[in-house]
């Protein structure tokens, strides 16, 4: 069972001040659900007919993650549309602050405000270092993970990857739903 929450702000953990819950995936909704009806920082909203989800923890006082936006930031600009969504859960103190760096950072991406990220899939079990990204296809199953100055490459480097693998499972799925 992956810890989801924590009580306390600390790296790759959901910071939630009144609330500790230990949230096992299967208890999860699919990627998609689970991003319905969040309020965002940002004015965009997620794709819920991609076929990978990276889910990303950063916040503005974290130096390694103000050092990787620019290339989350450019790696989101080509997969945009093309079967792989970004999400970030910004773990900042309040949205306020979140809503600032998104727009410093030039951050276009769907943002989850601070206080509305329990119940977003996030099973991250790395070192435990800010930023931190996990990805997931759309039912939730783990694909890879990063943190720390290694993420925008994770990103950059997995996403089309992630994405034919997905598609290419499906397809073998059709493939033999039809020759039942």
């Amino acid at each position: 069972m992956a810890a989801l929450f924590g009580a306390a702000l600390t790296p790759c953990a959901f910071a939630k001040k009144d609330k500790t819950e230990e949230v096992s995936a299967a208890d999860l909704p699919a990627v998609p659900a689970s991003l319905v009806d969040r309020k965002y920082v940002t004015k965009t909203t997620p794709d819920l007919e991609a076929k990978v989800y990276f889910i990303y923890q950063s916040r503005y006082m974290c130096p390694n993650c103000v050092k990787e936006a620019p290339e989350i930031v450019a790696a989101y600009k080509k997969m945009k549309g093309k079967g792989a969504e970004l999400v970030m859960l910004n773990v900042d103190s309040d949205e306020e602050t979140a809503a600032k760096w998104a727009k410093k950072a030039k951050m276009r991406f769907p943002i989850v405000a601070p206080g509305d990220r329990s119940g977003i899939p996030f099973p991250h079990e790395g070192r435990g270092s800010l930023p931190c990204m996990v990805a997931l296809d759309a039912d939730g199953n783990k694909l890879g993970q990063a943190d720390g100055l290694e993420v925008a490459q994770f990103l950059s480097d997995n996403w089309k990857k992630f994405v034919k693998e997905e598609k290419k499972q499906e397809k073998q799925a059709a493939k033999d739903k039809a020759e039942d």
